[in-house]
């Protein structure tokens, strides 16, 4: 772990004595035991800490993937070490604060997708996204998983970058074509046509996983999008039946190429930016 310099960035810093103590809340990557002592691995915005776990006493409870809150006791001269550590339980943080970074091949992808969803307007599609990121297992696909296999982002990780680009290209689409268009685009509508180009491709993470049945390897991904978000569809329903209905109308209409045929605006943008992070990518852009 770093010395003064982590102290500053990641969590509250109490100084003045001779015991300084920082406070944060983490995701726990790894907790093990080499040669008779304890360790844990700590996660935050890209960063990655390991630190000897003086009193296996505070880390009781404590696994792999556990969310923390943590209390470092740094006295003078001396590394960090952990004085209190408590499990958080769902409803004390968000998600998407703690996601695991290190299943990305490129740390920055993860701090995008926060980014993103801090910029969503409306509560049932924020809390929506908070369920998903969530969802440990799901989020680890979605990190991991190749996009194509040999046309665009090809490579571990190709999906999330290149879901993240169509996201943001719907994004900054949504917003300019009012203003040039005079169409009405309520908050509820732009978070929905975000969501979409973010999970037009969703299915990917069951066609495009080895770990998937073979007959859904066969299936073609557009129409899978819907099946890998099936877990926390609900919740979205019980929070919004509008917002609801409307990501997976969207979702349908794009997968079956028929965005224009909808009887709300923009949704064929989700095809476009499609096409414009597929292009892209393939000039090397």
């Amino acid at each position: 772990m770093r010395g003064a310099d982590w102290k500053t960035e990641h969590g509250a810093h109490v100084s003045g004595t001779d015991d300084e103590r920082t406070f944060g809340i983490y995701r726990v990557r790894d907790c093990f035991e080499r040669g008779g002592r304890r360790y844990l691995v700590l996660h935050l915005a890209g960063q990655r800490w390991q630190t000897e776990v003086q009193d296996p006493a505070t880390v009781s409870g404590v696994r792999s993937g556990s969310v923390v809150e943590v209390q470092f006791s740094s006295p003078a001269g001396a590394q960090p070490s952990i004085c209190f550590i408590r499990p958080l339980e769902p409803g004390e943080y968000w998600p998407s604060q703690v996601m695991p970074t290190s299943w990305c091949v490129d740390g920055a992808d993860p701090e995008r997708l926060r980014m993103l969803i801090e910029r969503l307007r409306t509560a049932p599609f924020r809390h929506f996204m908070e369920g998903v990121v969530e969802d440990l297992p799901l989020l680890k696909r979605f990190f991991q998983v190749k996009a194509s296999y040999q046309h665009h982002h090809s490579v571990a990780g190709g999906l999330l970058r290149h879901s993240l680009e169509c996201a943001e290209i719907t994004e900054q689409a949504v917003q300019s074509a009012p203003e040039s268009c005079n169409t009405a685009i309520d908050d509820s509508l732009r978070d929905a046509i975000v969501l979409a180009a973010l999970f037009h491709d969703f299915g990917k993470i069951l066609t495009h996983s080895g770990g998937s049945p073979w007959l859904l390897r066969e299936t073609p991904h557009e129409h899978l999008s819907l099946v890998a978000l099936s877990a926390h569809l609900p919740r979205l329903a019980n929070l919004s039946a509008k917002a609801h209905a409307t990501l997976i109308h969207m979702l349908i209409q794009d997968a079956q190429r028929k965005g224009h045929a909808s009887p709300l605006p923009l949704v064929d943008t989700i095809r476009m930016a499609d096409r414009m992070s597929a292009g892209l990518r393939l000039f090397g852009s």
